[in-house]
């Protein structure tokens, strides 16, 4: 009986370790296209309207979240701004003049709302001017890769886009799975994840699985995250994932 009992035993170790690795399988088998995409896309536009001044990027050029990217004419703008500080600056003094009186009560209901009035307006459009003069430079909304440049030294921006921006660090993996097997993954799942001409594997992990299933194709769709700190991989690569067993 006891020999009986570790035969039975070896048996449901073995069928047991079958049926995940044909599990495995077919979660694999049912994969139809994988391919490395950039995680974000984003087209540049400046908020105002003027002539370039200076272009900070190029074409394939790495920038970082808040680096210049370009720079509009703005001496209208700089020579605002200095009005702008100089009436701040005489508001103040004006304040501080009458600050005895102020604290005596010794001007009248109108003088003292006029002169405070004065000073608070002249630091709203002070801080407007510093607006105006900021919206002349263009950043980068993201860390990422410079893949188009749309405009030169000279030329007038509009609302057009100057430029395009992608994040490739980290890349999404889109993956199309036959519907045979939804239900086997989830999120938070590790994935290996192998690009076309490279015999590595990088692992990731899943991030979206959909919620529906698209009915004339019988699939759905599957997100990995894919971490890609040194940008090693391009995006636009096809790719086979191979899910592990849970």
């Amino acid at each position: 009986m006891s020999f009986l009992r570790v035969c039975v035993s070896s048996l449901a170790i073995v069928l047991a370790t079958s049926v995940s690795a044909n599990s495995t399988v077919d979660i694999n088998a049912a994969q139809l296209s994988c391919l490395l995409e950039p995680s974000q896309q984003v087209d540049i536009s400046s908020q105002a309207p003027g002539v370039v001044n200076v272009v900070h990027m190029e074409r394939g050029d790495q920038v970082r979240k808040g680096q210049k990217l370009l720079e509009l004419d703005s001496a209208i703008q700089n020579a605002a701004y200095v009005t702008a500080k100089a009436r701040a600056s005489f508001a103040k003094r004006k304040v501080a003049r009458n600050k005895n009186l102020l604290e005596k009560k010794l001007l009248s209901d109108l003088e003292r709302d006029e002169l405070l009035t004065e000073a608070e307006l002249a630091k709203l459009m002070l801080k407007e001017a510093q607006a105006l003069v900021k919206q002349r430079t263009v950043y980068s909304p993201i860390n990422g890769v410079v893949v188009q440049k749309n405009i030169s030294v000279g030329e007038y921006v509009g609302s057009e886009p100057v430029a395009k921006l992608v994040a490739l660090d980290p890349l999404y993996v889109e993956v199309i799975m036959k519907s045979d097997v939804y239900g086997s993954l989830v999120n938070g799942m590790t994935v290996e994840v192998q690009p076309e001409r490279d015999g590595r594997r990088y692992e990731g992990k899943i991030k979206i699985v959909d919620k529906i299933i698209d009915a004339a194709s019988g699939t759905f769709g599957v997100r990995i995250e894919l971490p890609n700190p040194d940008f090693i991989l391009p995006a636009g690569l096809k790719c086979q994932a191979f899910f592990k067993a849970s």
